[in-house]
C-alpha cells in the first residue's frame, strides 16, 4: 500500500512538472490541486522538497493572474505545514538566484512583479516554521529576513502602487498579529551585514512603529537605524536609488535637534565635501524628510549647497537649487532666510570669485528664486520681501546680458510676488528708471512688467498709478508695430496693470478711453489674433488668461458679442496649449470665471470656440508628428492632442453644477452632446458625455428622455454623415434603449422604404459614376462620327487619281493618326450640339437626383451603423423591421454597396454569441441568392451556390431543430425570433426557387421547413410589458405565411403537408394564448387572401390556421375588416371540398358569425374570380345568401346580366395611323362570364315567377350563343336548372320563346350552337308536356338528332331529357333503339358513337330495365364486344356498357359479372382506343358498385389472376386497380384483399403485368383522403414494391409522420401489408418500428376499417412480445395493450 501511495506521489510530481509552466490556468489550477492534494499530511524527502522548490520558481515570472498565484500559495502552505523546517531551509535561499533580485541595479517591471510574488511566501514561512520568539534565531531565521528585506527592495523599486500596497498590508497583518514580532525583524536586519538594500524593510517596520503608536521600539533601534542611514546612504560611494531615499523618509521623520546637530549635519558637511555629485541628492532628500525648524543651521547648510550653484556640472547645480529649496521650506526665522540670500547675493557679487559663465549667474540667481519658498510669515513676511527686493536693485543697474536681466527680474517677480502691504520706493523708483535704460530690451521690460503685476496687487495697486502714462504708451506702441510678437507681449502685461488700475475710484475713465479701444477692437484684434497665440511664450500666454480673466469680470458691460468672442478664443488656445503650466493655468482661470456670476454665457462662448477647433480636429499618427530624430514636425507644433481637448470639455462643463440654473445647465448639456461624441476624443474616452452630465449633477437617461424633443432633431435632421452624430446616436441609444433607440430606429425605417432608391436603374447609376460634364450616352458623338467618316458623299480632289485611291489614301491618313494617338475633333452641327446640351442637362438632372439619394442613403446608414456598432441592450426589437426594408434595396444599383456590409453586420449583431460564423456563412448565402446590383466578395463565390445553399440549410437545421436522436438534440435549440428573422430570406430564397425537382433539392426544402417550424413554436417566458426575444412577437410572420401558403400551393405532397404544419404552427402562435402574439390585420389578411387559392390544401391549411388565430379574428361586420371576414368564411361555407366547408363552419360556429345582406352584392365579385374553385363557391354562397333574404334576389339578377354584358366585351386591339397593332385586345374574360352562368344556375330556384321569362330572353339568344365554349355549357345547365325549377308552370310561356327562336334564328353556323341548347331546354321543358300533346313527337325527333353533336354535355344532357318522354312515342321506341345501335356500332364519327350511346342509356331509362332483353340490346351488345374482326364495334359496345351503368346505376349490377370477361380481355385489345373505352367502362362500372356487386365482382377477378395469359391478368389486375373508384364503404370492404394479390402481382414474370400492379396501386394510392399519409404515398409503394430494401426506410418516415387526421381505408391498405411483412423482419429496429406503429394505429384509425387486417398481424405482434430483445417486447406488449383497450378482447381473441 505504502509502495503504492508512493507511486501516486511520484507521477503526481512528474506530472506537475510538466505541466507547471503550462499557459492554461485551468491547467494549471487542476495539476497544483492534485499536488495540494498528494503532499497533504506526507513527508517528502528532502531531493523531493529542492525539487520541488525549483519547479516553484519557474513559476514567479510566469503566473501573471491572480487565481495560479492563490493556487500556488495554497501548495506552498499545505508543503510548510507538513514539512516546516524543510521548507524554511530550501525555499528562501533558492529565490536569490532566480531572477528577481536585481543587485546593484535599478529594478525593472519584472523582477519586481516576481518578487511581489515571493513575498507572500515567505511570510507564510514566518508564520507557520517561526511563531514564537524562541524559534527566531538561527541561520534560517536570518536568512528568511536577508531574503524578505532583498525582494522588498526590488518590490519597491519597480512594482506598482496597488501590489506595494497589498505587501505592506501582508506584513502589516503578520506583525499584528504576532507582538513583538517587528522588534525581532529590526534587530536582525541591523545584525545583518550593513547595506542600504535593509532600508526599505526597515522603513515598513517604523512605519508599522509609527501607526501602531510603539515609538518605544523605534527609540531603541533609533542609534542603530541612524548609524546604517550614515554609513550605506548618506555616505555612500555611489549615487543611492531614488526608492531607496524615499524609504529613508520613515527613519529620519523621528530625528531629533540633537542627533541631527550631533551626528547627522557633521555627515552631510563631510559628505558634501567629499562627493557633492553623490550626496547633493540625497541631502535634498533628508531636507524635505526631517520634520524640525532648520533656521538655525541654514546658513551652515547654505553654505555648503550654495558652493555648488557655480559648479560646472548643470545637472549638480539644478539638484543644489532644489535642495535649497528643501532647506528654506524648514526654515521659519526670518533673519536666517535674509542671511542665506545676502550670501547668495555676496556669491552673485563674486565674493567666492568672480562669475563669469552665464550659466553660474543663473544658477545662482535660481539658488536666490529659491528661497523665495520660505516658511515666514506675516509682518516678518512683508519686510523680509522688501529687504530682498531692494538687494536685487544694485546687480539689475551693473548687469548688462539680456538673458540674465530676464532670469534676474523673473526671480524679483517671485519675491514681488510676496508682498502684501506695500512696494518698496527704492523699488518703484528703479521701475519707472529700467524702462529708460539702454539694457532695457523688450524682453527685459516685459519682466520687469511681469515683477510689477507681482508686487502691484490689492493693498499695493494705489502704488502704481503713477505708471499709468508708461502702461498706455507701451500698449499704443505694440499697437502701432503689431507684428512685433516681443512689444505685443510687453502690451498684454501692461494691459493687465491697467486692468487692474482702472477699478480703482483714482484713476478716471477718460485717461483709458483709447486703452480699451486699443484692446476691444474686434475688427483690428491685438492680443488674439491665431499667429501670435500660436508664437507666444508660456509667460505671455499666462499673462493674456489674466487679462482675459481681469476682461470678463471686472468689464463684463464692454464685452458684447463680438469683442467676447476674441477674448473666448483666446481663453480656448490657452487650455489647448502645448505648455502643461499654461493649461493648468488656463484651468484653474476658467473654473474661477465660470463660477463668478455670468458664467454660464462664458460656458457657451468658451463651447463654442471649443467645438470649431474640435471639428476641424483630426488624429494623426506619431510619424506625422515627430522627425526620425524626435524631434517635432511643422505640424507637430500646432497639433493638439486629443486628450487636451478632453480636458478643456471638461474644464467648461466643471462649474455648470454650481450655477443652481438648470435651463442654462440643461442647455450646456444639450450644447456639448455632439462634440463630445467628435471622432478625436471618443478615440480616447467613448463615454465623455454622460461622465460630463454625471459632474453637472444630472443623470444621462432621465436627461434624453426628458429632453427628447430636442435631441432628436440634433441627431436626425442634421448632417448625420457626420461622425460626431452618427457616435452621439451609438452613445444614446446605449443610454436610452426604450425612449431614444425606438426613434432612431423608426427614423432609419421610414427613410429606407423610400421608393424612389428601389426605382433607379442600371443606366441611372452609370450616369451618377459619370464626372459632372461628361456624356455618358455617347450616341450623339458617336453618329456624328459616323457622318464625318461616310466616303459617300466626299468631294472629288483631283480629276488624276480615281476616287478608290482618294479612299485609300484617306484610310492611310487616318491610320497614321491613330498610330500617332493623334485625336481628331468631331464637328457637330448645331443642332447635335443642341442635342448633346439637352442630353448633358437630362443627365445632370438625374445625376443631381441620385447623389442627393445616395447623401441620403449614407446618412441612413451611417445612423443604422453606429447604433449595430454600440449594440444597444433592445436592438433587436427594432433589427427584424429593419432587415426587412433592406432587402428590397439590394435591387437598387445606388442602395446595394452600402447596404451589404450593414446586413452582414446585423446578422452578426442579432445571431447568438457562440453562432456568430453561422451569421456570417448565412448573412454571405443570402446575399448569394438575392444576386443584390453590387459586386460581392469572391472569396464567398468559390463555392456553387447550391452546395454552400445546402450546407448552410444543414448548419441551420442542425444548431436549431432537436433531432430525433438524443446525442445531437442536446445541443440543438431555436434561434432567438430576431436572429431567426435574419436567417428568414435565406430559407424563403431555397423554399420560393424550386418544388423540390431533385432528391437534395427536397431535402434541404424539407430542413429549411423543419426550421421554420422549430421557430414557429417560440413563446414568451416575461410578462406582456417586455416584448420578449424568445418569443414569437417579433418573427417576421406576414412573409413566412405569404411563403408558406407559396409552398402548399406549388410543391410536392411530402412538402405541402410540413408547410401546413408549420403554418398552424405559426398561426398558433399568434393566436393570443399564453406567451403567443396577438395577430394583426395584414397576417389575417395574408390567410383570407389564402382561402381564394386554386389549390385545396393552401385553402384547408388557411382555415386550420384561422381556427387557432381565432381570438384576434375581426367579427364585427360593419367594420370593413370585420366584413371581410364574414365573405370569405361564407363562400369557404360553400367550399367544392367537403373537409373545407366542415372547417369553415366550424369556424363561423366559433366565431358566432351571421349572414347580413350587405354581403349578398359583395358575394358577386367572388362569382366573377378567375379561380374556379372560388368561383363555384361564391355561385353556392351567393344562392344561399339570396335564399335568406329573398329581397336581394332582384338586384342579385339585375347585376348578373348588367355584368355579363360588361365581361363580354372586348376592345379592339389598338392601331396607328397605318394600321399597325400598337397594342393587343385584352384577353377575353370567359372565367368571369363562366361564373356568372354558374352563379344563375344557383340561384335559379330562389328567383320569383316574374323573373323567369327575362331571364330565359337574357338566356336565349345571348348567353347561350357566348364566344366560348365552357361558357356555353354552363349557360346551358344554368338554362336547365331554371327549366327544372320554373318549367312546369311557366311552360305557356317558355315554349313559343324558344319556338320563335327556332323559327326567326338565321341559317348560320356561328347559331348552331343556340340552336342546339334551345332543342335541349324544349326537351326538358317537353317532359312538362301532356303524353298526348302534338309537340312532344317533333321535339323528340330534334332531341336525337342533337345526339350527334360533338359535345359532351350536350349528349348527357340530352340523355337526361329522353327518358320522360319515352312514354309518349312508346310506339316508335323499337326503331330508335336500332337507329342508335346501328349508328353506336356502324358509325364513322365518334361523337356520334358516344351519342347513340347516351341515347340507348337514356331510352332504356325511359323504356324499364326489360328493354334491354326485349330490344335484344344486350345479345346485340356482348356480340359486338366479341368481335374480333371490328374494333369500332367491340369500342361501341364499351361505350354503351358505360352509359348504361351510369344511367342506370346498381339496376345494370346483374349484367356486370356477365360482361366482366370480356371486359377483362379488352384491357388487353390490340387497338388503343378499345383499351382507353375498356378503362372508362372500368371505371364506371366500379363507381356505381353495391356492397354485394363488390361480392359477386371481386372472386371472378381474383381468379382471373391465375389465368395463364398475360393480358387476362394485366385485365384483371387494371380492374383491380380501377376498384380504387369505388364508393368509400365498399373500398374499404374490398381493398384488404385486393391490395395483398396486387403486391404479389409486382412480382409477376411479365413486365407489362407487373406494370399494371404498379399503376393499380398508384390509383389506389391516389384515393387517400388523409393528406398526411398521400405525401408519402411514394415512400410506401417503393416498399410495397421493393420490401427488402425499402421497408425500414418506410416505417422510419411513418414514425416521424405526425399525424392530424384520421387514416382512412387506402391509407390502410397500403400501410398494413408492410408492417405485417416487417414482423417476420430479421432486423430488431425494423420489428421494434412495426410494433410501435401498430400500437399507434388504434387511435389513428376507424375499427371497422381496421378489423379486417388484424389476424394477419396479431401473429406477428404475438411473436415480438416473445421477442429475445427486450426493447422489443416492451414496445409489443404496449401495442397490443393499446389494442386491447381500442377493440377489445374479442379482436386479439
Amino acid at each position: 500500500m505504502a509502495a503504492d501511495t508512493q507511486g501516486q506521489v511520484s507521477d503526481t510530481l512528474k506530472r506537475f512538472a510538466v505541466k507547471v509552466t503550462s499557459s492554461s490556468i485551468k491547467e494549471r489550477k487542476e495539476i497544483l490541486g492534485e499536488l495540494k492534494e498528494c503532499v497533504k499530511g506526507k513527508d517528502l524527502p528532502e531531493p523531493a522538497i529542492k525539487g520541488l522548490c525549483k519547479l516553484f520558481y519557474l513559476t514567479l515570472h510566469r503566473y501573471r493572474d491572480a487565481a495560479s498565484r492563490r493556487a500556488l500559495l495554497s501548495v506552498i502552505e499545505v508543503l510548510i505545514q507538513s514539512q516546516p523546517d524543510a521548507i524554511a531551509s530550501n525555499l528562501p535561499p533558492g529565490l536569490l538566484s532566480c531572477g528577481v533580485v536585481s543587485r546593484g541595479v535599478m529594478p525593472g517591471k519584472s523582477t519586481a512583479s516576481g518578487a511581489c510574488c515571493a513575498l507572500p511566501w515567505t511570510c507564510l514561512i514566518v508564520r507557520t516554521v517561526f511563531p514564537t520568539a524562541d524559534k527566531r534565531e538561527g541561520a534560517n531565521w536570518k536568512k528568511l529576513v536577508e531574503v524578505q528585506s532583498l525582494l522588498l527592495a526590488e518590490a519597491v523599486g519597480g512594482a506598482s502602487g496597488n501590489a506595494l500596497k497589498s505587501i505592506s498590508k501582508r506584513f502589516n497583518k503578520l506583525w499584528k498579529e504576532t507582538p513583538g514580532l517587528v522588534d525581532q525583524y529590526m534587530s536582525t536586519l541591523l545584525s545583518l551585514d550593513q547595506s542600504c538594500v535593509s532600508v526599505p524593510l526597515l522603513g515598513l517596520c517604523v512605519d508599522f512603529c509609527t501607526a501602531q503608536k510603539d515609538i518605544a521600539t523605534i527609540n531603541k533601534h533609533k542609534a542603530a537605524l541612524l548609524d546604517l542611514y550614515m554609513k550605506t546612504v548618506l555616505m555612500s560611494k555611489t549615487r543611492p536609488h531614488p526608492h531607496i531615499l524615499e524609504k529613508s523618509a520613515s527613519m529620519l521623520r523621528h530625528m531629533s535637534h540633537s542627533e541631527f546637530k550631533e551626528q547627522l549635519l557633521p555627515t552631510l558637511q563631510k559628505a558634501l565635501l567629499r562627493s557633492p555629485e553623490n550626496s547633493i541628492q540625497t541631502i535634498s532628500s533628508m531636507l524635505a524628510s526631517l520634520t524640525l525648524d532648520l533656521s538655525q543651521y541654514a546658513l551652515d547648510i547654505g553654505k555648503g549647497i550654495s558652493s555648488q550653484l557655480k559648479a560646472n556640472n548643470p545637472e549638480l547645480m539644478d539638484q543644489a537649487v532644489a535642495a535649497l529649496q528643501n532647506l528654506v521650506q524648514q526654515c521659519s526665522d526670518p533673519s536666517a532666510v535674509q542671511d542665506l540670500v545676502k550670501h547668495l547675493f555676496a556669491i552673485l557679487g563674486g565674493s567666492e570669485g568672480k562669475l563669469t559663465v552665464v550659466a553660474q549667474k543663473m544658477s545662482v540667481l535660481s539658488g536666490i528664486k529659491s528661497c523665495s519658498h520660505h516658511a515666514v510669515s506675516g509682518t516678518s513676511s512683508q519686510s523680509l520681501s522688501s529687504s530682498v527686493a531692494v538687494m536685487f536693485i544694485p546687480y539689475l543697474q551693473q548687469e548688462v546680458h539680456e538673458g540674465t536681466l530676464v532670469h534676474a527680474a523673473s526671480v524679483l517677480s517671485q519675491w514681488t510676488g510676496r508682498l502684501t502691504v506695500t512696494v518698496p520706493s527704492e523699488l518703484r523708483e528703479w521701475f519707472k528708471k529700467a524702462f529708460g535704460l539702454k539694457t532695457s530690451t523688450s524682453l527685459v521690460r516685459q519682466a520687469y512688467l511681469q515683477a510689477m503685476i507681482g508686487a502691484f496687487k490689492g493693498d499695493t495697486l494705489s502704488q502704481a498709478v503713477d505708471f499709468l502714462p508708461l502702461l498706455i504708451q507701451t500698449v499704443e506702441k505694440a499697437a502701432a508695430q503689431n507684428t512685433q510678437h516681443a512689444l505685443l507681449s510687453e502690451a498684454v502685461t501692461a494691459s493687465v496693470l491697467l486692468c487692474r488700475l482702472s477699478v480703482l475710484d483714482s484713476v478716471s475713465e477718460a485717461k483709458l478711453v483709447s486703452f480699451w479701444n486699443l484692446i476691444l477692437d474686434e475688427k483690428k484684434p491685438l492680443f488674439t489674433t491665431e499667429k501670435f497665440l500660436s508664437q507666444a511664450s508660456e509667460e505671455a500666454l499666462c499673462t493674456i488668461l489674466l487679462l482675459c480673466e481681469r476682461l470678463f469680470l471686472d468689464q463684463p458691460q464692454r464685452l458684447n458679442n463680438s469683442k467676447s468672442q476674441m477674448y473666448h478664443q483666446a481663453t480656448v488656445m490657452a487650455l489647448l496649449s502645448r505648455q502643461w503650466c499654461v493649461r493648468k493655468h488656463a484651468k484653474q482661470t476658467v473654473k474661477k470665471l465660470l463660477s463668478s456670476l455670468g458664467g454660464s454665457d462664458l460656458a457657451h462662448g468658451l463651447l463654442g470656440e471649443l467645438r470649431v477647433i474640435i471639428n476641424k480636429h483630426k488624429i494623426l499618427p506619431s510619424d506625422a508628428l515627430y522627425t526620425e530624430t524626435g524631434e517635432l514636425t511643422e505640424m507637430g507644433r500646432s497639433y493638439v492632442a486629443p486628450r487636451i481637448l478632453l480636458d478643456a470639455l471638461r474644464v467648461i462643463c466643471s462649474a455648470a453644477a454650481q450655477w443652481n440654473d438648470l435651463p442654462e445647465t440643461e442647455k450646456l448639456a444639450l450644447d456639448i452632446l455632439i462634440v463630445t461624441h467628435h471622432p478625436s476624443i471618443v478615440a480616447i474616452r467613448s463615454e465623455l458625455w454622460p461622465s460630463l452630465l454625471s459632474t453637472m449633477k444630472m443623470d444621462a437617461a432621465e436627461f434624453i428622455d426628458k429632453h427628447l424633443e430636442k435631441i432628436l432633431p440634433r441627431l436626425l435632421e442634421a448632417n448625420t454623415d457626420n461622425q460626431a452624430v452618427q457616435n452621439a446616436v451609438g452613445s444614446l441609444s446605449l443610454l436610452s434603449p426604450t425612449k431614444l433607440l425606438p426613434r432612431v430606429m423608426d427614423h432609419v425605417t421610414q427613410r429606407l422604404s423610400n421608393h424612389a432608391m428601389i426605382q433607379v436603374t442600371r443606366q441611372e447609376y452609370a450616369i451618377m459614376r459619370t464626372p459632372e460634364g461628361e456624356l455618358y450616352d455617347k450616341s450623339i458623338i458617336m453618329s456624328a462620327q459616323q457622318e464625318s467618316t461616310k466616303k459617300g458623299n466626299m468631294k472629288r480632289e483631283n480629276k488624276a487619281y480615281s476616287f478608290k485611291e482618294q479612299i485609300i489614301e484617306m484610310e492611310l491618313q487616318e491610320e497614321i493618326k491613330k498610330k500617332k494617338g493623334i485625336k481628331e475633333e468631331i464637328q457637330l452641327s448645331s443642332k447635335q450640339k443642341e442635342m448633346m446640351q439637352n442630353q448633358l442637362e437630362k443627365e445632370s438632372s438625374i445625376r443631381k437626383r441620385l447623389q442627393e439619394l445616395d447623401v441620403e442613403l449614407q446618412c441612413v446608414m451611417g445612423l443604422l451603423e453606429a447604433t449595430l456598432a454600440r449594440r444597444p441592450p433592445m436592438i433587436w426589437v427594432h433589427l427584424p423591421a429593419v432587415v426587412q426594408v433592406l432587402l428590397p434595396l439590394l435591387q437598387s444599383p445606388v442602395a446595394a454597396p452600402r447596404v451589404k456590409p450593414v446586413f452582414l453586420r446585423i446578422g452578426v449583431t442579432l445571431m447568438p454569441k457562440h453562432l456568430q460564423y453561422l451569421a456570417v456563412l448565412v448573412g454571405h448565402v443570402t446575399l448569394r441568392q438575392l444576386k443584390p446590383e453590387c459586386d460581392l466578395d469572391p472569396a464567398w463565390a468559390q463555392e456553387d451556390l447550391n452546395t454552400a445553399t445546402q450546407r448552410t440549410i444543414s448548419l441551420l437545421h442542425t444548431h436549431t431543430t432537436p433531432q430525433r436522436d438524443a446525442k445531437t438534440g442536446s445541443e440543438a435549440s431555436a434561434l432567438p425570433a430576431p436572429a431567426f428573422s435574419f436567417c428568414f430570406p435565406l430559407l424563403q430564397a431555397v423554399l420560393s426557387q424550386s418544388s423540390g425537382s431533385s432528391e437534395d433539392t427536397e431535402l434541404t426544402m424539407t430542413r429549411a421547413l423543419q426550421v421554420i417550424n422549430t421557430h414557429a413554436q417560440l413563446r414568451a417566458h416575461s410578462d406582456d410589458t417586455v416584448i420578449d426575444e424568445t418569443g414569437p412577437e417579433l418573427l417576421p410572420r406576414v412573409s413566412m405565411l405569404l411563403l408558406l401558403t407559396k409552398v402548399i400551393g406549388t410543391s410536392t405532397i411530402r412538402l405541402q403537408v410540413l408547410a401546413s404544419d408549420c403554418l398552424t404552427a405559426l398561426c398558433t402562435s399568434a393566436g393570443g394564448q399564453e406567451g403567443c402574439a396577438l395577430a394583426e390585420q395584414p397576417e389575417i389578411d395574408v390567410l383570407l387572401e389564402a382561402l381564394l387559392s386554386s389549390c385545396f390544401s393552401v385553402r384547408d391549411a388557411a382555415l386550420r390556421g384561422l381556427l387557432e388565430m381565432e381570438l384576434a379574428l375581426p367579427t364585427d361586420s360593419a367594420d370593413a375588416s370585420g366584413l371581410k371576414m364574414l365573405r370569405r368564411l361564407w363562400v369557404a361555407k360553400f367550399d367544392v371540398e367537403e373537409e373545407g366547408r366542415a372547417l369553415a363552419e366550424k369556424l363561423w360556429q366559433a366565431l358566432c358569425l351571421d349572414l347580413v345582406p350587405e354581403l349578398c352584392p359583395l358575394l358577386i365579385e367572388d362569382v366573377i374570380h378567375h379561380e374556379e374553385a372560388v368561383r363555384s363557391a361564391g355561385a353556392e354562397a351567393l344562392s344561399s345568401a339570396v335564399s335568406q333574404y329573398q329581397e336581394q334576389s332582384a338586384t342579385v339578377l339585375a347585376q348578373l346580366t348588367e355584368l355579363y354584358h360588361q365581361k363580354l366585351y372586348r376592345p379592339p386591339p389598338v392601331l396607328d395611323a397605318l394600321g399597325r397593332i400598337i397594342s393587343e385586345a385584352p384577353p377575353d374574360q370567359w372565367e368571369a362570364r363562366c361564373g356568372i352562368a354558374l352563379a344563375l344556375n344557383k340561384l335559379a330556384e330562389f328567383l320569383d315567377e316574374s323573373q323567369v321569362l327575362p331571364l330565359f330572353l337574357f338566356f336565349v339568344p345571348d348567353a347561350l350563343n357566348d364566344r366560348h365554349t365552357e361558357v356555353r355549357r354552363c349557360m346551358l345547365e344554368a338554362a336547365l336548372s331554371a327549366l327544372n325549377t320554373h318549367g312546369k308552370d311557366n311552360v305557356s310561356s317558355l315554349l313559343p320563346v324558344f319556338e320563335e327562336f327556332l323559327k326567326s334564328a338565321p341559317q348560320d353556323a356561328s347559331y348552331d350552337s343556340v340552336r342546339q341548347s334551345v332543342v335541349i331546354l324544349m326537351g326538358s321543358l317537353a317532359k312538362h308536356l301532356d303524353k298526348s300533346d302534338p309537340k312532344v313527337k317533333p321535339i323528340m325527333a330534334k332531341l336525337i338528332t342533337a345526339l350527334s353533336t360533338p359535345s359532351q354535355q350536350v349528349q348527357e344532357s340530352v340523355a337526361s331529357c329522353l327518358p320522360p318522354l319515352v312514354p309518349a312515342i312508346k310506339e316508335d321506341a323499337g326503331g330508335m333503339v336500332r337507329k342508335l345501335l346501328q349508328l353506336l356500332l356502324e358509325s364513322d364519327k365518334y361523337a356520334e358513337r358516344k351519342g347513340a350511346a347516351y341515347g340507348l342509356a337514356g331510352l332504356v331509362k325511359g323504356l324499364g330495365i326489360l328493354s334491354l332483353k326485349q330490344q335484344e340490346i344486350m345479345s346485340t351488345l356482348t356480340d359486338a364486344i366479341q368481335d374480333k374482326k371490328n374494333s369500332r364495334r367491340r369500342e361501341g359496345a364499351l361505350f354503351a356498357f358505360e352509359m348504361l351503368c351510369n344511367m342506370l346505376g346498381k339496376l345494370f349490377e346483374p349484367y356486370v359479372v356477365h360482361v366482366l370477361p370480356h371486359l377483362l380481355l379488352c384491357f388487353g385489345d390490340g387497338n388503343q382506343y378499345v383499351r382507353e373505352a375498356a378503362d372508362d367502362c372500368a371505371k364506371a362500372v366500379m363507381r356505381n358498385l353495391s356492397a354485394h356487386g363488390v361480392k359477386l365482382v371481386l372472386p371472378s377477378l381474383l381468379v382471373a389472376l391465375e389465368e395463364e395469359s398475360w393480358r387476362t391478368k394485366a385485365g384483371s389486375v387494371e380492374l383491380l386497380g380501377a376498384m380504387a373508384y369505388c364508393a368509400p364503404k365498399q373500398l374499404s370492404s374490398c381493398l384488404p384483399n385486393i391490395v395483398p394479390k396486387l403486391t404479389e402481382v409486382l412480382t409477376d414474370s411479365h413486365v407489362k403485368v407487373q406494370k399494371a400492379g404498379q399503376q393499380a396501386l398508384r390509383q389506389i394510392g391516389s384515393v387517400i383522403r388523409n393528406p398526411e399519409i398521400l405525401a408519402i404515398t411514394p415512400i410506401l409503394l417503393d416498399a410495397l414494391t421493393d420490401p427488402s430494401h425499402r421497408t425500414h426506410h418506410c416505417l422510419q418516415t411513418l414514425l416521424d409522420t405526425k399525424f392530424v387526421h384520421f387514416i382512412d381505408a387506402p391509407s390502410l391498405a397500403l400501410i398494413m401489408p408492410i408492417v405485417q411483412r416487417a414482423f417476420q423482419d430479421r432486423s430488431t429496429d425494423t420489428r421494434k418500428m412495426a410494433a410501435q406503429i401498430i400500437g399507434n394505429m388504434y387511435s389513428l384509425t376507424d375499427q371497422r376499417d381496421l378489423s379486417p387486417y388484424l389476424p394477419s398481424v396479431i401473429p406477428g405482434l404475438k411473436a415480438s412480445l416473445l421477442d429475445p430483445v427486450p426493447e422489443v417486447r416492451t414496445v409489443s406488449a404496449k401495442g397490443s395493450g393499446g389494442h386491447g383497450e381500442g377493440y377489445g378482447r374479442v379482436l386479439l381473441r
